[in-house]
């Protein structure tokens, strides 16, 4: 093979990889399809672990208290409110990137309603990170009326994963 050959080849192989790479770091901008909930901000769509940008929600296993001062579990009310929203309806997420968890943090919809304000409208979430401004009213609204996890009180979730009050570590898989 000629010297010009190789190197050709060569930057074939070059823009190969280069390409390759791009591929694996460019996160998709659009995924749709049927969703899985794992909890009141997580979902599985066609292989993607999504987590629902600007909101964080209880996690599965975190409970509050009602007006009675008596607990209830709302971070499992928090995934059934989720998974009765979607009813098997397509959902559409608008990939920004990856959480630090690996997660990609995403804008998701269903039926033209936007997933995070929906959830933090109906008290099943709170505003949180950079998008707090973004879901402000809706969550004032939830609030006076007493929606979700504002029927009475409650830790907010990233505090209670601080606290410890659960066996599963951030990060780990969600589905246990």
């Amino acid at each position: 093979m000629s010297k010009a050959a190789w190197l050709a080849l060569l930057v074939l192989v070059a823009a190969m990889l280069v390409l390759a790479g791009q591929e694996q770091m460019t996160p998709a901008t659009r995924v749709t399809g049927p969703a899985r909930v794992i909890d009141g901000d997580t979902l599985v769509i066609g292989g993607w672990r999504i987590r629902i940008l600007g909101i964080d929600a209880p996690e599965r296993d975190q409970t509050c208290y009602d007006a009675a001062g008596e607990t209830w579990p709302c971070g499992g009310a928090a995934r059934q409110a989720l998974a009765a929203r979607i009813a098997r309806q397509p959902v559409s997420c608008h990939v920004a990137g990856p959480d630090r968890y690996g997660r990609d943090l995403a804008r998701c919809s269903t039926g033209g309603t936007d997933l995070a304000a929906w959830l933090v409208r109906e008290g099943w979430a709170i505003p949180a990170g950079d998008e707090q401004g973004r879901y402000r009213a809706a969550a004032r609204e939830a609030e006076a009326r007493g929606a979700g996890m504002w029927r009475g009180s409650f830790m907010r979730p990233a505090d209670w994963r601080r606290a410890g009050d659960r066996p599963h570590r951030e990060g780990a898989d969600d589905e246990r």
